[in-house]
């Protein structure tokens, strides 16, 4: 069997499994599964696939057929171009939320330092400080397996030295002193807890804890508005990745007085993506 034929029978099979891109899906698992580029595999499609490989192959496609996140098969995505590590248990990076990075690159100053607050798998953290060198960082989370796996993703692009692990279960405990930030920058839990039973049911194989907003779906930005304006310096940010619909309108009537709302900003689908509010 060729590499084109693998992966003809991998996406008849996740096509029976209602997935929604089968043939792109089962380019990458045929790619991880060879170890070999996505390009290779265009430029070499009658290449015979080694028996090993094929092996490796079906078990993923069957882990995928299964509901598994394709992301947690391949143990790794790109974000903000630039490969990080994932893992069960942690939130999958994903590219609506590059507008949070777009958008910090331009509030943060020369030699600015900004927290991210329920930083997953590092992504965020990770791609501000790919990007600017003068940048110094606080990541923070309340999972401790997502904190070992950005210390491992930072590590990987050599910006440990930029930046403080913590692991914390709410925001007051963060060990920074009053006006330290330029800006706290956050993809924090925002689903309603009663809408979460009918998302995909790949995201339902995401943590919990990483979903779960409440029973509003503002649980934890009620939490950011009460901490982060003391550690905010005045003119600095509070940047947030939100959710669609009217989830924007609801953070500013929840907004303290201390925080001017400067606007709600939309992604390549013209969503409502993300809002940021400005010390005063």
């Amino acid at each position: 069997m060729n590499l084109s034929e693998a992966r003809r029978r991998a996406a008849e099979r996740l096509r029976a499994s209602g997935t929604e891109y089968p043939e792109r899906e089962a380019e990458f698992l045929l790619a991880e599964a060879a170890r070999i580029d996505r390009s290779f595999l265009a430029a070499h499609p009658f290449l015979p696939l080694e028996d090993s490989a094929a092996r490796r192959l079906w078990e993923m496609t069957e882990r995928r057929f299964g509901g598994e996140p394709l992301q947690y098969i391949l143990g790794s995505w790109e974000f903000y171009g630039r490969s990080l590590d994932v893992a069960p248990g942690v939130l999958i990076p994903r590219p609506d939320t590059e507008i949070l990075v777009e958008h910090a690159l331009t509030f943060l100053p020369s030699s600015g330092r900004f927290l991210d607050w329920g930083t997953g798998s590092g992504c965020i953290t990770l791609a501000l400080l790919s990007e600017r060198s003068d940048l110094t960082a606080v990541a923070v989370d309340a999972n401790a397996l997502a904190v070992s796996l950005t210390w491992r993703n930072l590590k990987l692009h050599g910006l440990l030295s930029r930046c403080f692990l913590w692991h914390s279960r709410t925001p007051q405990d963060i060990p920074a002193g009053d006006g330290e930030f330029d800006l706290v920058v956050s993809n924090p839990p925002y689903i309603p807890f009663p809408l979460i039973s009918g998302l995909p049911r790949e995201v339902r194989k995401e943590p919990l804890s990483a979903l779960d907003g409440g029973e509003d779906g503002l649980l934890w930005y009620r939490a950011l508005f009460g901490w982060a304006p003391a550690k905010l310096r005045k003119g600095g940010r509070l940047l947030f990745e939100i959710g669609d619909g009217e989830q924007g309108e609801q953070l500013v009537q929840i907004a303290p007085s201390s925080m001017e709302f400067e606007g709600i900003f939309h992604d390549l689908s013209r969503k409502p993506r993300a809002a940021s509010w400005l010390r005063v």
